[in-house]
């Protein structure tokens, strides 16, 4: 989406090593790391940003690895949950309770006001 608005949604930002198979001469999917970049030349003109300007892939892994992290973390819970029968209070925290009007939450009738 960031090519197509030109925008920079991913917030780049600089970095001091970067590993890539292209860079391998043999071509054997070997990955060659360049580590200690402090600048980077483009078109014959220095960035001047002391490092490597990541374009935001850095970010997106780990807004992933923290995504499947709770996943993980949440799934585990709803297994125990389910497992008991919903009898668990700390799962219950997190699920929301849909009660029908005139009714409590412990599925009692509530006596309606006389008029």
């Amino acid at each position: 989406m960031d090519m197509l608005t030109h925008s920079d949604m991913q917030k780049d930002f600089v970095i001091h090593t970067i590993s890539s198979v292209s860079l391998d001469a043999t071509q054997s999917n070997t990955p060659v790391v360049i580590d200690g970049i402090t600048d980077v030349i483009v078109n014959g003109e220095s960035l001047g940003l002391g490092g490597y300007l990541d374009i935001g892939l850095i970010d997106t892994m780990k807004d992933l690895i923290v995504n499947f992290i709770g996943t993980v973390l949440f799934s585990v819970i709803g297994f125990f949950y389910v497992k008991s029968r919903g009898k668990g209070r700390f799962a219950r925290e997190f699920i929301p309770q849909v009660t029908m009007e005139g009714e409590s939450e412990t599925g009692d009738q509530e006596e309606s006001p006389q008029k």
